[in-house]
């Protein structure tokens, strides 16, 4: 007995070393030999032998042999060349040729809606085929060229190699021109980004807050549910002084928390910033008291919370609701505190700066700094409040001793500001005035230091334009520069097209994943994205057969472009391949369901089994329905007649179908039976193959042998003669087809089994 994959080593062996012989004839008269569907079925052959390794073959060497012979037949077929690249990457017996030839391919391969998993895998292989730097950067450049507008993200990919190839001679100037160019072609490309900004900066440049701000905002639209992203942005715009697009930045962060970790505490590292952002821009201070809620809903307390809280209200001019936020926080901080100076969630020292800069009170802030004090004397924190507190009550000598020495605090630093100023040293004031601002421009601290600033005739300008860096973001992203945080299902939605609900037997099926954006952002499908682009399809197959098949895909694609809002992305999907294919095929008369399952970025389960990354986004699951075959008497005696005297197309699918009949009737005779099936006489299905692999159409012939990969079980020394006929064939050289020496031998070897 040959088994399944000897036999269809066997059958693809055959039809790569009969085509030639048989072609020859036509080529011998100077006409072109062209057959698009003899090309589609050496696709499908080389589909199927790239997963069977056989002996010490290189499978998908032996599978690049086929798609280059379909190439030959139909050079108009576009749809082989990203086959050709995967598995031609994958190829470890390539020659100079085959090299020239997949650079070929590549180069009419790339357009804007390329596969670009497919084009940097086939960089990757090019690449390795030089031996030197010097053979690496001229490719690199030829390949630069290429790419040029045509896909400008891969012209971004290339550029940013080539600019680390530069780093690695130490070649700077170059480099940083190349990453120049990569983030140029492609703003998505922070890579290219972070180390056109670090070679920037040996020369001692840097690129505009303007600029890094839009960086950072755009690595929110690669991955939308990324908090790293979005804290980055966030704390870049507060300190830039954008506080509205920070506070929106910082509820993003909130919300998203809160979807990622339902079952956390909020962080007050979210929050307080937050509420902080909000309390410094007008129109969004009523945000102070959301963020204020949410924490005391988690049930805890903070006294810094509670300050930015009442003193918006007070903003507000809400003067009652202020009061009351600030009357029970410092009931309930001093009930926390007792007799302490520290309790799980207050401290006298935080006590003693709400009384000096949220609601203050001389009394008050001098009890509580004076307890943090003595509780620890040598805490700088401790006596920076301290110092503050005597120099609201006007004890300004005490006020300087206890500041002096004390550095990198901002309350410290307002103290001695004060006490110059009570030294009517005005100068010196400001300047250490606006010190202190600078260390944190949007607290309630450097808010009382620039009061004293205005009071004394000065104000104080961040270094960075708030306006400028506003007025970019707005002008590339929109008036609303983030929007708020959407859960993953509010992002991106996916189906499963298959064309219809139903098919026929033997006839093909096309299958789109189609992934819709529905954000008013991009999105960015890559290895850092909120979709990877892995993906995995199972098959269940219901109904006259029973069949689960795991894996019948699995593959990854990454559009090159982004999805731009309201737009989709259309990823290809060959469904009817592999052992569903088979099944299909070599079950006529079965009526099926076959259910695909969609996995995105899979991963497995507490019980092992797949399911999505991202678990809000279910699998996608689709049904296609197959009637099987009513094989009346007037059906088959049509079809056998369509062998005599049909055309290629007709008899190639007569061929598939008896083929299919024969697996059919000899499974039922050895298995029992699955199903009601109409049983017919074994020598005239073997006939009717037969008819096929003799036919005088070499392109029937061919499709005929393609077909044999369904009779496992089912060659008999009738069927192996009739293609081992085939082999006396004169071989004769073709080189439009190339056929391995080795494929001889094994096709001679297993027939002699």
């Amino acid at each position: 007995m040959v088994s399944r994959k000897s036999l269809y080593v066997l059958s693809v062996g055959v039809s790569i070393l009969v085509a030639p012989a048989l072609l020859a004839q036509y080529s011998a008269g100077g006409e072109r030999i062209y057959s698009p569907l003899t090309a589609e079925t050496f696709h499908r052959v080389a589909r199927e032998v790239s997963t069977d390794a056989v002996g010490d073959k290189d499978p998908a060497a032996e599978a690049m042999a086929f798609l280059n012979a379909a190439m030959d037949l139909d050079p108009r077929a576009t749809y082989l060349y990203e086959d050709m690249l995967v598995l031609g990457s994958q190829s470890a017996e390539a020659e100079a040729e085959d090299v020239s030839r997949f650079y070929d391919v590549f180069r009419k391969y790339i357009t804007k809606t390329s596969n670009f998993e497919v084009l940097r895998q086939a960089v990757r292989y090019m690449l390795s085929t030089a031996d030197t730097r010097q053979e690496r950067e001229d490719l690199l450049l030829r390949l630069i060229a290429v790419a040029g507008v045509k896909n400008p993200v891969l012209t971004s990919e290339l550029a940013a190699e080539y600019g680390q190839l530069a780093v690695e001679k130490a070649d700077f100037e170059n480099a940083r021109k190349n990453f120049e160019q990569a983030y140029h072609y492609n703003e998505y490309n922070q890579l290219a980004f972070a180390r056109f900004d670090e070679l920037l900066r040996k020369e001692d440049l840097a690129l505009s807050p303007a600029v890094y701000a839009s960086n950072l905002r755009r690595a929110i639209n690669i991955n939308p549910l990324s908090i790293e992203a979005a804290l980055g942005f966030a704390q870049y715009c507060e300190e830039a002084g954008v506080y509205d697009v920070a506070a929106e930045a910082y509820e993003y962060a909130a919300d998203l928390f809160e979807y990622l970790s339902p079952d956390r505490d909020p962080p007050v590292s979210i929050y307080l910033p937050w509420a902080l952002m909000s309390y410094n821009t007008p129109n969004l201070r009523a945000k102070c008291l959301d963020a204020a809620a949410r924490v005391r809903q988690s049930g805890r307390f903070d006294i810094r919370m509670e300050a930015l809280a009442g003193s918006a209200a007070g903003k507000m001019g809400n003067i009652e609701l202020s009061k009351d936020i600030f009357a029970k926080a410092g009931r309930r901080a001093a009930q926390m505190l007792g007799d302490g100076a520290v309790s799980p969630q207050v401290t006298a020292l935080e006590l003693g700066w709400f009384y000096s800069f949220a609601n203050p009170n001389d009394e008050q802030a001098l009890a509580w700094a004076n307890r943090a004090f003595m509780a620890d004397p040598n805490a700088p924190g401790a006596k920076a409040i301290f110092a503050h507190v005597l120099a609201m009550q006007g004890e300004y000598d005490l006020a300087g001793e206890y500041a002096a020495g004390i550095e990198n605090d901002q309350i410290a630093q307002l103290t001695k500001a004060m006490v110059r100023l009570s030294e009517k040293k005005t100068s010196d004031a400001i300047e250490m005035l606006k010190a202190a601002i600078a260390m944190d421009p949007a607290s309630l601290v450097a808010q009382k230091a620039k009061a004293l600033l205005a009071e004394n005739g000065s104000d104080y300008i961040l270094p960075t334009l708030p306006e400028i860096v506003r007025e970019h973001l707005k002008k590339e992203f929109g008036k609303k520069v983030l929007s708020r945080f959407r859960p993953a299902r509010d992002i991106f939605s996916v189906k499963l097209n298959l064309g219809g609900s139903n098919y026929s037997y033997g006839s093909e099926f096309d299958a789109d994943l189609i992934i819709t954006n529905k954000s008013p952002n991009p999105i960015v499908i890559s290895d850092s994205g909120i979709f990877k682009g892995n993906i995995r399809v199972d098959a269940v197959v219901s109904g006259d057969i029973m069949q689960e098949i795991r894996q019948l895909i699995s593959k990854k694609a990454v559009p090159s472009l982004p999805i731009e809002p309201g737009h989709y992305a259309s990823i290809p999907l060959d469904l009817m391949t592999g052992k569903l294919r088979r099944l299909l095929l070599a079950f006529p008369q079965a009526s099926v369901e076959v259910e695909f399952i969609v996995y995105l970025d899979p991963v497995p389960d507490a019980a092992g089994e797949p399911t999505n990354f991202l678990k809000e986004i279910e699998p996608v699951r689709n049904v296609l329905k197959r009637e099987g075959v009513n094989l009346t008497r007037q059906y088959f005696m049509q079809r056998l007649d369509t062998l005599a005297g049909g055309q290629e197309g007709q008899k190639n699918r007569a061929v598939q179908l008896f083929a299919g009949l024969l697996v059919e009737r000899d499974f039922m005779t050895r298995s029992g039976s699955l199903y009601r099936y109409i049983r017919v006489e074994r020598p005239i299905l073997v006939d009717a193959v037969k008819c096929g692999l003799t036919d005088a159409n070499w392109k029937v012939k061919v499709q005929a042998m393609e077909s044999l990969g369904l009779l496992s079980g089912s060659l008999d020394y009738e069927l192996t003669r009739a293609v081992s006929s085939n082999l006396s064939d004169d071989p004769v050289s073709y080189t439009h087809l190339r056929a391995h020496e080795t494929s001889l031998h094994l096709v001679c070897r297993l027939l002699l089994e």
